[in-house]
């Protein structure tokens, strides 16, 4: 009498992808609270009248990364004395994975002189050339990527799921006899 062999259980592989996602998610969170928090005790640095734009209510955004403030900007004309825009008129944003400043002009200025024009910046930034800061931040900036390969990770084992069921379907179980087929 032949036995009946069992289905290939894949819930212990369901449970695995789900351990590691958490796993990694927190591993990001962790990674990513240690480089912020680190963020405050790097040096300050000034750059000044850096010339950016054309800015407008997209935003354009700043040459240095992890941008802490905005000290002045003006209009880009040319002449010795540009004009002085006020703080009123822009917001500075900066992006919390890859620290990127970005100024914005404000939805409610019209003024030609500002929309659409080159302007000179000067903005304080921090120096994230240390080595302790910029391993934190290289790992932080990986592991905030994951959920690109997540996806991957979900249709290859979809994949594997369905290349299972059909192995474990059309398979042979006899293990190769002199008999043509195989008994199911």
């Amino acid at each position: 009498m032949d036995k009946k062999h069992n289905a290939v259980d894949l819930t212990d592989l369901a449970v695995g992808i789900v351990i590691l996602g958490i796993v990694v998610s927190i591993g990001a969170v962790i990674i990513l609270n240690l480089r912020d928090s680190r963020l405050t005790d790097l040096d300050v640095i000034t750059t000044g009248r850096e010339t950016i734009g054309p800015v407008n209510m997209t935003g354009t955004s700043l040459t240095n990364r992890w941008v802490k403030s905005v000290t002045n900007c003006t209009n880009s004309t040319g002449a010795a004395s540009d004009t002085l825009i006020p703080s009123a008129n822009y917001t500075l944003a900066v992006d919390n994975v890859g620290g990127g400043g970005i100024v914005t002009l404000n939805t409610d200025v019209t003024s030609p002189l500002l929309n659409n024009t080159a302007w000179n910046c000067t903005y304080d930034w921090y120096n994230t050339s240390r080595s302790d800061w910029d391993l934190a931040d290289n790992a932080a900036t990986g592991l905030a990527e994951y959920g690109n390969w997540f996806d991957i990770i979900v249709i290859v084992g979809i994949a594997g799921l369905i290349l299972a069921l059909i192995f474990l379907a059309f398979g042979r179980s006899g293990g190769g006899g002199d008999t043509i087929g195989g008994t199911y």
